[in-house]
């Protein structure tokens, strides 16, 4: 395996941070499965979710360039740098997940497996399985199975269009973008996502549901 040690020190940065450190009390937390209507301007309007987004693409970006197969090893040990690889985004997805200032809830990071599959999965790929997972969410009004649903389409529109050229990309965003909804099983706790605490001014109150 070769290591480019200032990409990756740079990625483990960009992807290790739990995002939840920056929750202050201007960000509160909703329950994924409960009803979202008048919810959305709050949860759009919070920069954070960009900040997220933003830095996983980089993150993602960077562990592509700064962990690489080496051409002269054979055997197993040709395949480290993908075992790298995807253990670095286990352990970014446990952290983001786990790691919330709501007691006994997981934190739903949509942004940042979301970034991570643009990040390292070619564009043409991951835009279209992102828009499915979406779709898939907003149709079936269970907002957890993002995940799983994100992992299964990567894989259903990678694999016959691609063949073996983005094979370990592929299977690395599979495995690893359905951790923060199978850790929830594991684990059992609240599921929530993050939203800005107050509307802005003239932004009317949500109903309470």
């Amino acid at each position: 395996m070769l290591i480019d040690w200032p990409k990756l020190l740079a990625a483990l940065v960009l992807l290790l941070v739990p995002v939840a450190l920056f929750h202050g009390k201007r960000v509160v937390y909703r329950d994924v499965s409960r009803d979202w209507v008048g919810f959305w301007p709050r949860t759009f309007g919070l920069d954070l979710h960009y900040a997220d987004l933003f830095r996983a693409v980089l993150g993602a970006w960077l562990i592509s360039e700064a962990l690489t197969r080496a051409p002269e090893v054979a055997g197993a040990m040709k395949y480290s740098s993908y075992a790298a690889q995807t253990a670095v985004f286990a352990l970014a997805l446990t952290l983001q997940t786990m790691i919330c200032k709501e007691e006994d809830s997981a934190h739903a990071p949509f942004a940042f497996v979301s970034g991570l599959a643009l990040g390292f999965v070619p564009p043409f790929i991951a835009g279209p399985a992102l828009l499915l997972a979406i779709l898939i969410t907003f149709g079936t009004k269970v907002a957890s199975i993002y995940f799983p649903v994100l992992a299964a389409a990567v894989s259903a529109l990678g694999f016959p269009f691609t063949g073996k050229k983005h094979i370990f990309a592929l299977l690395i965003v599979t495995i690893t973008a359905g951790l923060p909804w199978l850790l929830t099983l594991l684990f059992p706790r609240h599921f929530v996502a993050s939203l800005r605490a107050k509307p802005k001014i003239g932004e009317p109150e949500p109903p309470q549901r």
